[in-house]
Parts: structure tokens; C-alpha cells; sequence
């Protein structure tokens, strides 16, 4: 998995920022969400017109997330 154009958000609110992900098997997703929520950190999907385009199985989502913590350190 490689990540992507991280892009840091702008302050206040939960989002903390969007990236590109090249998945191992090829997919490439742009505009995902890294979201600070309760649970912890959290990679969501990008929209369109309010209606979320791509859903991640978690087990993915959180893969994401860990790569992307190695590449926001």
C-alpha cells in the first residue's frame, strides 16, 4: 500500500486530513478522510454530493490509517 498527496485539513473539526491510496492489488482511491472520532483515528471513504463513493472494510480502513501514521510522523 502506498500512500499519496497527504494533505493536512484545516483546524477545528475532526477532520485531520486526505490522502491518495494505491492499494496492494492496484486500486487507487483518491480523497479518503482521516477522521479523529472517539474510538480513535479513523480513514473514511471520499463523497460526492453527501453520499460516500467508496466503503472501506474496516479491517482496510485500518490499514490505511497505520501507513498513513507512518507517513504523517
Amino acid at each position: 500500500m502506498e500512500i499519496f498527496n497527504y494533505r493536512p485539513a484545516r483546524p477545528g473539526g475532526n477532520t485531520r486530513a486526505f490522502m491518495d491510496v494505491r492499494l496492494d492489488d492496484g486500486i487507487f482511491i483518491r480523497n479518503l478522510r482521516l477522521v479523529e472520532t472517539r474510538n480513535g483515528i479513523r480513514v473514511y471513504g471520499p463523497e460526492f454530493n453527501g453520499q460516500r463513493i467508496v466503503a472501506l472494510p474496516p479491517a482496510v480502513a485500518d490499514a490505511i490509517a497505520e501507513a498513513v501514521a507512518d507517513v504523517a510522523s
